[in-house]
Formats: C-alpha cells, sequence, structure tokens
C-alpha cells in the first residue's frame, strides 16, 4: 500500500521550496478533500526522477491508485524507481504494460499500446504520432502554452547546467550553433544570449528569431552548416526527429574539431555516421545527466496539466480524438504561478 501523500511531501522539502511547485501543490491541497480519481486505476509514463514524486503525492491525494511506468525511450532515475518501491507505488516496464487501466498518462507514446477506458493523456509532442488514430479522447499536453514553460525556459537552462557540471563553462562572444529552433530551440537560444554568445540558429525553415543578433542558415545548406559547426565551441541539436542530421554533417568535422556535440531530442538526433562516444552522454539528451533534468519550478506546471487531464477524462469531460488543454485552465495555472510561484515575471512574458 502507498505511503501517505503527506509523506512523500516532506521528504521533498528538503529539496524544494513550496514556490516552486505552486501548481501541484494545489492540486494536492484541492484533490485531498474532493478525491476526483478515488478508485481509478491510473498508469504514468512521465520521466521518473526526484521532482516527478511531487507529481505522483498530488495523483495520489486524487484517490488514484497509481503505477509508475519507465520505458527505454524517455531516460530515469534508478534511485527514484528505488524510492518508488519504498513508498509502495508499483513500477513496470511500459513495453510490459498490461491494461485495461482507467486512465493512461503517457509520454513519448511509451504506453500507446495499453488498453484504457477513459483516454489518454500525452506529455509530448513526440507522441502525438503513436495516437494520430486514437478513437478515445486523447489530452495533449503539448499542444498549449504551458508546456513551454518547460521545453523553453527551463529545457534551455538545464543544457548549460549540464554544460556546467561537466566542467564546459563558455565565455561571452564564445560561438554557439542550434540546430533546430522549436520551443526547446528557442529556449537554449534565449538562455544563451543571456550569457553574452554569439548564436546561429540552422533549422530546415525560416522562423522569426529570438533576437536581431542571431544568425540564421538553412539546415540543408550543408557546407555552411558543416562551416558553422567546425567554428562553434558547441552544437546542439533540438530538432524533435530521430537521426535529423543524418547525410547532412560530415563525420570528419565530428573527428578533427573540438566542438562539443550536444543532444537535446528525445532520441539521437545527430544520426548514426557521427559516433556515440563523440558526443556528450553518448548522444541521450544531454540534461539527463542532472539530478533534476529540469528544475521544479518549470517542470511543475506541465506535470500538473498532465495530472489535470487524468482528472478530466475520468470525469468524461472530454472527446474522441487528439485535443489541447483549455485556453482557461492554462490560464488558471499562469495565475498561480505569477501568484505564488518563482519563474521570473520577464521569462513567462517571452512565452506569451
Amino acid at each position: 500500500m502507498p505511503v501517505s501523500p503527506a509523506r512523500i511531501l516532506e521528504d521533498l522539502s528538503s529539496f524544494y521550496q513550496e514556490k516552486e511547485f505552486p501548481v501541484l501543490l494545489h492540486q494536492y491541497h484541492t484533490w485531498a478533500k474532493r478525491r476526483p480519481l478515488e478508485g481509478c486505476r491510473v498508469i504514468d509514463a512521465s520521466p521518473v526522477f526526484r521532482n516527478t514524486c511531487a507529481k505522483y503525492a498530488a495523483l495520489l491525494a486524487a484517490g488514484a491508485d497509481l503505477t509508475a511506468a519507465v520505458s527505454p525511450v524517455m531516460p530515469h532515475d534508478p534511485e527514484t524507481v528505488a524510492l518508488l518501491d519504498r513508498y509502495g507505488i508499483p513500477v513496470v516496464d511500459a513495453r510490459q504494460a498490461e491494461g485495461p487501466y482507467d486512465v493512461v498518462m503517457d509520454c513519448a507514446g511509451a504506453l500507446s499500446h495499453v488498453p484504457s477506458r477513459c483516454g489518454y493523456v500525452e506529455l509530448t509532442r513526440s507522441g502525438a504520432q503513436h495516437y494520430a488514430r486514437c478513437t478515445q479522447p486523447v489530452w495533449m499536453v503539448d499542444a498549449g502554452k504551458i508546456k513551454q514553460i518547460e521545453t523553453c525556459l527551463g529545457t534551455g537552462e538545464s543544457f548549460f547546467r549540464a554544460l556546467e557540471t561537466l566542467g564546459m563553462k563558455s565565455g561571452p562572444g564564445s560561438m554557439l550553433v542550434v540546430i533546430g529552433c522549436g520551443k526547446v530551440g528557442r529556449g537554449i537560444v534565449l538562455h544563451a544570449l543571456s550569457r553574452g554568445l554569439n548564436v546561429i540558429v540552422a533549422d530546415v525553415e525560416e522562423r522569426p528569431l529570438p533576437a536581431p543578433s542571431v544568425s540564421f542558415i538553412h539546415a540543408q545548406d550543408g557546407k555552411t552548416l558543416n562551416n558553422a559547426v567546425k567554428q562553434a565551441f558547441c552544437a546542439v541539436t533540438a530538432t524533435g526527429r530521430r537521426h535529423a542530421l543524418s547525410g547532412m554533417i560530415d563525420p570528419a568535422v565530428a573527428r578533427s574539431s573540438g566542438v562539443l556535440l550536444a543532444n537535446m531530442g528525445v532520441e539521437d538526433e545527430w544520426g548514426p555516421e557521427i559516433p556515440k562516444e563523440r558526443m556528450l552522454n553518448g548522444g541521450r539528451p544531454l540534461n539527463f545527466i542532472l539530478p533534476d533534468p529540469t528544475q521544479m519550478r518549470y517542470i511543475d506546471p506541465p506535470l500538473a496539466l498532465h495530472n489535470q487531464g487524468a482528472v478530466e477524462l475520468a470525469a468524461g469531460y472530454a472527446m474522441p480524438g487528439i485535443f489541447p488543454p483549455p485556453p482557461e485552465m492554462e490560464e488558471a495555472f499562469l495565475s498561480l504561478i505569477r501568484s505564488r510561484g518563482s519563474v521570473p515575471r520577464e521569462m513567462l512574458d517571452w512565452i506569451s
């Protein structure tokens, strides 16, 4: 039997201040009274790290019969997995998970094969392809504004925190090449500019850039891209596509230059031509070398929105097909963050 969710929050209090996770705490206190998931069988494939435990506390407070799932698609922290066992929360291999569950809370489509009575809540855009033909409700967290707090602000911060953890600091004026300028790439660019770096963005389509000082090159212009990578202190991929650079980067560039090669996508984006040992963290997302791959202040809102999706589906408030979180719900979350949270106000303005 799981320990009380209050015990989980007590353990987390040694690591996080309440202002770092205002939305999950609000869910915890509200749901402990309402119990909106009373008796619901829920399986959750969110990446298992220390700060994910606050998410589990809110679900348990809501009355969920909770199982956590780990998959080879997303990294996890073995120490936290062992902690869940002590908390009495079952952990299963996502590939072997069986249903049905009342609600399936997925990440990167790892649980898309598991039968669900009420529907699915998908945390990432990379999981959308797995639900393209789903005839049940699919609450897509990544389709809304809130997810940008993690993917843009949080992932950008954690990329540089991971570099610094490895002892790889970059001074002002150093050149960074960011390949892919979606939410994750844009966040890396914003944090790079705040550190005084020179930034080149490469993408398959020209998008509005975060600042006039950022240079743009077309990702399919192989000669220009390879020259930029050779001159950079670091080149990082954030395209969201597996092997996106396959055939585009000359392997000799990786062998002959001292540029750091990093990936911030779920899967290896550099391609099989670049040796894994040449890439930081073996080509896995660089921020997952950290105890908290995304700081609690940035991961709190999307994890809470993931939880909210489970409550909405269990209550039957959804139609079949993929749909985004309601805008009014996201605004309520943002209001909580502004009034009780620790995300700087100017950063919240970036995602607006």
